[in-house]
């Protein structure tokens, strides 16, 4: 399984102030690679509406994806990181790093969770707040993905 990542699905130290805009930038990323469709990145922010802060998965990060049939044509993820936003969550807000998903199938979808339990385990959120170059971003990325 090929997962996509690469510069153009990077977008570091945007400013946005809201939870929506962070997943429709996190989305149009994938969708202008062809990673999904645009009503994928609808469907993240109906995933979003219907289910609110369940996409915050751990402290200052988001997930943001949707099932694999609603708009998901290869695997990959893009990565934003914002002035802090609130999503709603009680425990884990703000966020500051949104990582947006896509599965072209259901293992590749389950791959791409393990991934990013592996990126957070290696502490990405706080990697994240203190770079601000986009290679430096990619490098540690690839690094986990070996």
């Amino acid at each position: 399984m090929e997962i996509i990542f690469d510069p153009s699905l990077i977008a570091l130290k945007q400013n946005i102030s809201r939870a929506e805009e962070a997943i429709e930038l996190a989305g149009s990323l994938l969708a202008r690679r062809q990673i999904c469709s645009a009503e994928y990145v609808n469907e993240m922010l109906t995933v979003y509406e219907d289910f609110g802060a369940a996409i915050v998965i751990d402290d200052g990060i988001a997930m943001p994806h949707a099932r694999p049939e609603k708009g998901a044509l290869q695997t990959g993820f893009s990565l934003v990181t914002a002035t802090p936003i609130s999503f709603g969550h009680d425990e884990f807000d703000p966020v500051s790093v949104v990582i947006a998903i896509a599965g072209a199938d259901a293992d590749s979808h389950i791959k791409m969770i393990q991934l990013i339990a592996s990126l957070i385990e290696s502490d990405i959120v706080t990697f994240l707040q203190q770079e601000n170059d986009v290679n430096s971003v990619l490098h540690f990325i690839q690094k986990q993905m070996e």
